[in-house]
């Protein structure tokens, strides 16, 4: 995989469980659902605007 410095950052969500990555419209949701464990969110390619944010829930 390549970093593509002109990519926008792109929000993903994780399921802590069975590590499955969601992106997209409704990729929380989907991950809330995917094994009803914990997620975490974090952004792709956002280095370029500064530090990885994420959160869990």
């Amino acid at each position: 995989m390549r970093f593509d410095r002109k990519a926008p950052p792109v929000l993903c969500f994780q399921c802590l469980n069975c590590y499955k990555t969601y992106k997209g419209e409704g990729a929380e949701q989907k991950a809330l659902d995917c094994c009803g464990s914990f997620i975490q969110g974090f952004y792709q390619n956002y280095r370029r605007w500064g530090c990885q944010k994420w959160y869990g829930r």
